[in-house]
C-alpha cells in the first residue's frame, strides 16, 4: 500500500488581514494565481506612478477597499506603509523584511 502524507492540517485557506484602524479591516488576496499576477505586475510597473500601485492595491484587496484608504486622505508615507503590509500580508512574510526590501530597492533607483 501507498504511503499517505497527511498535510490537511497544515492547510488553512485562511486570508491574511491588514487593519488600518479600529473598525478598518481589509482581507489581503494570497491566492497562488493573484501571486503570480502581483510577481508580474510588480516587475512591469514603475512604482513610483500611483496609478499603477492603486491597481496593485486592488488586486490584493479589492476595487472598494482602495476606494476606501483613497477616502481616508493619508499621507503618502502611510500609502506606502500601506503598500508594503498588502504585499508582507500576500507573500506571507514580515512586514519589516519587505519594508527593508522596498527600501533598498529605491535607494538604488
Amino acid at each position: 500500500m501507498a504511503k499517505t502524507i497527511d498535510i490537511s492540517s497544515k492547510l488553512t485557506n485562511e486570508r491574511p488581514r491588514l487593519k488600518l484602524a479600529e473598525g478598518i479591516e481589509f482581507e489581503i488576496d494570497n491566492r497562488k494565481n493573484t501571486i503570480l499576477i502581483l510577481n508580474q505586475k510588480i516587475q512591469e510597473t514603475d512604482l513610483n506612478d500611483l496609478r499603477e500601485v492603486d491597481g496593485i492595491l486592488e488586486l490584493l484587496l479589492g476595487k472598494e477597499a482602495v476606494q476606501k484608504i483613497g477616502e481616508m486622505d493619508i499621507s503618502f508615507a502611510d500609502y506606502q506603509t500601506i503598500f508594503i503590509a498588502c504585499i508582507a500580508g500576500a507573500m506571507g512574510e514580515d512586514f519589516e523584511v519587505v519594508e527593508a526590501r522596498f527600501r533598498r530597492a529605491r535607494e538604488e533607483i
